[in-house]
């Protein structure tokens, strides 16, 4: 099977979610592995992203490693859309995004044997298949906060004219939060940003559309961009004047300057 089709190589739709992975700024922290098991309360085994260790490789005098964050490459077309039985898995025209429907999946495992990348896990407690979803119900995210809700978010009133609500602390000293790790006041109401809380005394109402995929948000060095092609486009047309940029489907791989062997080749 050839690894960049001709298919594959077409230049995405404004509107297909993508990543940008810059390997010259990964460091191996796995802290998007770790933020992505907590996104999907995943059990011990199954990832959605991996980080791979290329190395340690003697580059230029010195001993060098490369980390290579791997994920669903959202294959078009994907591969482990026709072997499903029950069309759990689909491809989203919308978007480009891959995604198994778990009502409609009964665990057959056909996908997990399709994928060439092994991108597909099998998850132990629900029993059915699970892979990396751009966090598709981060992507469709949509929410209007009123003036009424802003008040009781941020941390700055608007009715107080910008006072600072007090931390609760619990009977041993530990200050108190609420199910999402946020800090609360007495009243039990999340406390939250000051700079968001000052712009809402001049809003009436604070929009949300489209979150980041888990992992892009929880990365220590900024290495994973995420978004709309139409918005990631032009920083990916500038890294390519000064780097080598390798595309699988739906990544963009951003390859540092070091003679380091990329995992993924073309055949």
């Amino acid at each position: 099977m050839e690894l960049f089709s001709q298919e594959q190589q077409r230049e995405p739709t404004p509107n297909t979610v993508v990543m940008l992975i810059d390997l010259k700024k990964c460091i191996g922290c796995f802290s998007c592995e770790t933020s992505c098991k907590l996104e999907h309360d995943l059990p011990v085994g199954p990832r959605y992203l991996r980080v791979m260790q290329v190395g340690p490789k003697k580059v230029r005098g010195r001993i060098r490693n490369l980390y290579v964050p791997m994920l669903c490459f959202h294959c078009s077309p994907a591969p482990c859309v026709q072997p499903c039985p029950t069309g759990a898995i689909s491809k989203r025209a919308r978007d480009g995004i891959v995604w198994i429907d778990p009502e409609k999946c009964i665990g057959c495992k056909q996908c997990i044997q399709a994928c060439p990348f092994g991108a597909i896990h099998w998850n132990s407690n629900t029993r059915k298949a699970v892979k990396c979803d751009f966090c598709v119900h981060r992507v469709d995210y949509k929410r209007t906060y009123t003036q009424a809700e802003i008040e009781k978010i941020y941390r700055f009133t608007l009715q107080n004219g910008g006072g600072v609500r007090s931390v609760a602390y619990d009977e041993i000293g530990a200050v108190r939060r609420d199910e999402k790790g946020r800090l609360t006041d007495e009243a039990g109401e999340p406390i939250s940003g000051r700079a968001l809380a000052e712009r809402g005394r001049e809003m009436k109402e604070l929009s949300y559309e489209g979150l980041w995929s888990a992992c892009s948000t929880k990365c220590s060095t900024e290495c994973m961009k995420f978004g709309y092609y139409r918005d990631l486009k032009p920083y990916i047309d500038g890294l390519r004047e000064k780097r080598e940029i390798k595309r699988v489907c739906s990544i963009f791989y951003a390859l540092p300057k070091e003679d380091f062997p990329f995992p993924l080749k073309a055949q």
